[in-house]
């Protein structure tokens, strides 16, 4: 009080002001206590209630949001990342209009497929290519991998400068626990993505998946809109036959590396034996003749004819 105040300038020699500027400072950092407080208990309910969707310790983690922030401010972080508010995730076009080809042999935690959506959306809006997509551009883009992957070999650097060649974004979110997802496509305002996850170390399958995502993008988007917005999820081996979309994908993603023709042809003549040594020699043969790479050859043989366990081809790993 002023009265106090007044006492200590006598006793201490330093001035009333002083006194009452602390207490004026005190009551006001009574009050931001107060109000953090509250929001605090408002985001206590907020991060309790998308727990129920949403992995969010693992989310924090890849994002690199500090575990020991207020809650709050762990909030403000993440929905500066995505670009809209957090109470929103559960009805964004990237978690509700997602389309899946799925194993139902492999047990899937919901949660974390939220969570890798999430993660591939916000790495989407971070990393935009050069160039503007032009519609046909996805095609392009297929036939260049293609034609590389079989002359002489392709990286995964190499794949990215094609893709940003043509206005398409590529990432690679790695993984999550029971989360059988193989690569998505999104499609962003003005630009598509492609998102992988390496969850095979195997060069054919990573190649095949960014084909069959440019189908998604030849085929089923359309940038005429920037207020639509479409994703596509390809999980597993076991590509949809009743989905209409994945099943134009997947013939995209084989008519892109071999001919529909030519694949007919090859295969006429490399199942007239069954002998792991025939098929595998045969292969290698065909491989040759028609100047394909021998690896994509004998995974789509793999993925056709369901002999995963074929001996006697290394897959190659990414690059």
């Amino acid at each position: 009080t002023p009265a106090i105040a007044a006492k200590l300038e006598v006793a201490l020699d330093i001035p009333a002001e002083f006194w009452l500027n602390l207490q004026a400072q005190y009551e006001v950092d009574i009050k931001n206590i107060a109000i953090r407080d509250e929001k605090e208990r408002e985001a206590f309910n907020i991060e309790r209630m998308l727990t129920n969707i949403i992995n969010l310790p693992e989310l924090y983690r890849r994002l690199c949001i500090n575990s020991s922030l207020f809650i709050q401010d762990k909030l403000d972080k993440l929905e500066e990342l995505m670009g809209f508010p957090v109470l929103n995730l559960s009805t964004q076009p990237f978690i509700l209009q997602r389309c899946f080809k799925k194993n139902e042999k492999h047990e899937t935690d919901e949660r974390n497929e939220t969570t890798w959506l999430t993660l591939a959306y916000i790495k989407s809006r971070d990393i935009k290519p050069e160039k503007q997509y032009i519609d046909g551009n996805a095609r392009k883009a297929a036939e260049e991998i293609s034609k590389s992957a079989h002359l002489g070999g392709i990286t995964e650097n190499d794949i990215q400068l094609v893709l940003n060649k043509y206005g398409i974004a590529y990432s690679v979110i790695p993984k999550l626990e029971k989360t059988p997802i193989d690569a998505a496509s999104l499609q962003m305002s003005g630009y598509p993505s492609i998102i992988t996850t390496h969850r095979y170390n195997d060069m054919s399958r990573l190649i095949f998946n960014i084909l069959h995502e440019l189908g998604h993008i030849q085929k089923h988007m359309s940038f005429e809109n920037d207020n639509q917005c479409s994703v596509f999820v390809s999980s597993e081996n076991d590509y949809s036959r009743d989905n209409k979309e994945e099943r134009e994908a997947n013939e995209f993603a084989e008519d892109m590396l071999i001919p529909k023709e030519t694949w007919k042809k090859m295969m006429s003549t490399s199942t007239k034996n069954l002998s792991n040594q025939y098929i595998l020699r045969t292969l290698k043969q065909l491989s040759s003749e028609y100047s394909l790479n021998f690896n994509i050859v004998a995974w789509r043989y793999k993925y056709e004819s369901s002999r995963y366990s074929l001996y006697g081809i290394k897959s190659q790993p990414i690059l």
